[in-house]
């Protein structure tokens, strides 16, 4: 008991920017990645935003390589940003990036959050990276009851990073789940890594995400699927990545490196496959090594690269039946890819492709698609994909329909619009401070799996159909619209999914509601009202919440409000309500408290329940404290 009372006040130390408006900053994480709605995100990459909220981008400091491992940008983005360093000095102001070509009002209106524009130069002359150094540590962890076991259960994470300039940075993270919270923590990662400015490139030791591509060759960890915002079509390939996450799924462990001139970018990488569970000290693990190689040529108009990587065993096992006979690919390799992608902007227009070719599988998979900005109000983006029968899905993230990038034959559309007079935002000022009236996104989705595929013994067809609408109703109020329908020749043909929400905004008071109603299996609903209220020092909000789902199949995803730097989107089930109070409270000087305490019960009996699911209880404190840095970062308005 005694333990769980110290974890649940453990500290959590490191430099923040400022107190962090929630529902702004996943406003603005669903504007970079092109996703609809917050349950769509992905625990690591809310993490990573996270990240950048506490330790911006740089842009006139930051190299070439650093901007492109940032995921923040395309790599045409970069090309545009570096040139203009050059030629016209550091970015002084977000209406100067917004004018570059490829940037934008709204992406700039998102990217602000993340991004610093610190500069120590005169107006048209480029920064040299400084030397000052940043230091951050973070301790987090909690205390719950599940509600099926009496026992109190804890948890405790930590996490590590220093950076000395824009040369070179270091972290480590470490997190001990809910089950087993003890010392040595269960799960880590880190990572050091070293960036050229004069000379492009990094070298990365330890562990490293790998994206390139549109994802058909190599891209782990979470993707989305099905249909999504015209911005999600066509990926931003950030290639070989520093990883700094707690829960290090996704990440390889190696050591990867990538150099090269202005246009031209080769990327090497190695690591072995089970070496983080021998570093846990498992006794049963991987005993594989990935490889690969990746050629790159970026430009100003885009960019072409070609990806080749295998994993093959450390030491090759040849049966005794084929001792006397050549080597096959499948004993060599248990996976092995070559893929080629292409991206150009052409006057607004972004076209891209990749094609890859599975190895050890002797499979084709490819796709293509195009991305224009028809006017300044509409979007229009169109994808077709081909994955053959049979092609190796691991370490593959394209856009897809299913859960594997496997035997299916897609087309993909999505528009964006936006109508209506400028409406300045209640509470906000500067730029982003106003929004167009009416926004929405239109997107349908049609696949076919020639093979049997989903545990059914014939071919299958499936389609999705998404409409949202958003209305700023006035600088306090708006409304969103969410309905999607899906079709299928398997399991349960359709699913409807309608959801409501009403936002209000009030200086220092917030106001939100949700009704979300969805029928696959049978009818279901979730609805609940929150209520919010933010000042410099305090901040504090209380959700009560009402659901009503009887089977698995109509589960009902909700976003729930936790400290910076967690992420949690529980899957509604039963019939029950909930609350939950969250908050913070700035009460000196660079010292904040977070808070969480909820509560969730099933009072009513499901038709086939003869006995009500346990209630569960949490309570979550999390104390930040602000330690010293040598410089500090500021986002110019």
């Amino acid at each position: 008991m005694w333990r769980m009372m110290i974890l649940a006040v453990m500290l959590a130390a490191g430099p923040t920017m400022s107190a962090r408006d929630d529902g702004e900053f996943m406003k603005a994480v669903l504007g970079l990645t092109g996703c609809l709605s917050v349950e769509e995100l992905d625990e690591n990459d809310v993490e990573r935003y996270s990240d950048f909220f506490e330790r911006p981008v740089c842009l006139n400091y930051a190299s070439r390589s650093a901007l492109l491992s940032s995921g923040l940008f395309s790599a045409y983005q970069v090309a545009v940003l570096v040139d203009h360093r050059e030629i016209s000095g550091d970015i002084l102001s977000y209406e100067e990036l917004s004018a570059l070509d490829g940037f934008g009002y709204d992406f700039v209106s998102a990217l602000r959050y993340f991004i610093s524009l610190d500069s120590s130069s005169a107006p048209g002359q480029s920064s040299s990276s400084p030397s000052g150094m940043r230091n951050t540590v973070t301790f987090r962890s909690g205390v719950r009851n599940s509600g099926e076991d009496p026992a109190t259960e804890g948890m405790y994470a930590m996490k590590y990073r220093v950076s000395t300039g824009e040369y070179f940075e270091a972290g480590i993270s470490a997190r001990s789940s809910w089950q087993e919270a003890h010392f040595p923590p269960g799960n880590y990662s880190f990572f050091a890594a070293y960036y050229g400015r004069r000379f492009p490139g990094k070298v990365v030791v330890g562990d490293f995400s790998l994206k390139f591509g549109q994802g058909l060759a190599l891209w782990p960890g979470f993707t989305m699927n099905g249909v999504s915002s015209p911005e999600a079509f066509s990926r931003r390939p950030a290639g070989i990545v520093p990883y700094n996450s707690y829960s290090g799924a996704g990440a390889f462990r190696g050591v990867a490196a990538d150099f090269g001139g202005r246009h031209l970018n080769v990327s090497v990488f190695a690591a072995g496959l089970g070496l983080r569970e021998m570093m846990y000290g498992q006794e049963d693990f991987r005993k594989d090594i990935l490889y690969g190689i990746n050629l790159g040529w970026y430009g100003m108009p885009g960019q072409v690269s070609v990806t080749c990587f295998a994993v093959s065993p450390m030491v090759v096992e040849v049966p005794a039946a084929q001792e006397d006979e050549p080597l096959t690919a499948d004993v060599i390799f248990h996976v092995a890819k070559l893929s080629a992608d292409a991206r150009f902007s052409i006057r607004g227009t972004d076209v891209f492709a990749e094609a890859a070719y599975d190895i050890s599988g002797d499979r084709p998979a490819v796709l293509a698609g195009i991305r224009k900005g028809v006017s300044d109000a509409v979007k229009v983006a169109v994808l077709a994909r081909y994955y053959a029968p049979g092609y190796s899905s691991e370490y593959s993230g394209a856009i897809r329909s299913g859960t594997k990038c496997t035997n299916e034959h897609g087309f993909s559309v999505s528009l964006s619009h936006s109508a209506g007079k400028w409406v300045d935002i209640a509470g906000k000022t500067g730029f982003g401070s106003s929004e167009k009236r009416f926004q929405g996104v239109f997107s349908a989705d049609a696949s076919y799996s020639p093979e049997p595929k989903f545990g059914v013994d014939t071919s299958s067809l499936q389609l999705k159909c998404l409409v949202t609408e958003n209305v700023r109703i006035s600088p306090a109020f708006s409304i969103g619209f969410r309905i999607s329908e899906r079709y299928r020749t398997y399991g349960q043909p359709f699913r409807t999914d309608v959801r409501a929400d009403f936002r209000s905004s009030f200086p220092g008071w917030n106001i939100n509601m949700r009704l979300n109603i969805l029928h696959c299996q049978c009818f279901s609903f979730l609805s609940y009202l929150e209520g919010g209220y933010r000042t410099d020092i305090l901040t504090v909000w209380l959700r009560s919440g009402l659901f009503r789902v009887d089977n698995w199949d109509d589960r009902i995803y909700a976003y729930e409000r936790d400290a910076p730097g967690s992420f949690s989107v529980p899957a509604y089930y039963g019939r029950g309500y909930w609350l939950a109070l969250t908050g913070g409270w700035k009460f000196a000087r660079g010292i904040r408290l977070y808070f969480r305490a909820s509560f969730q019960d099933y009072p009513w009996l499901r038709p086939e329940e003869t006995e009500k699911k346990p209630a569960k209880a949490e309570i979550r404190l999390q104390l930040a404290v602000d330690l010293w840095k040598s410089r500090s970062y500021r986002r110019n308005s």
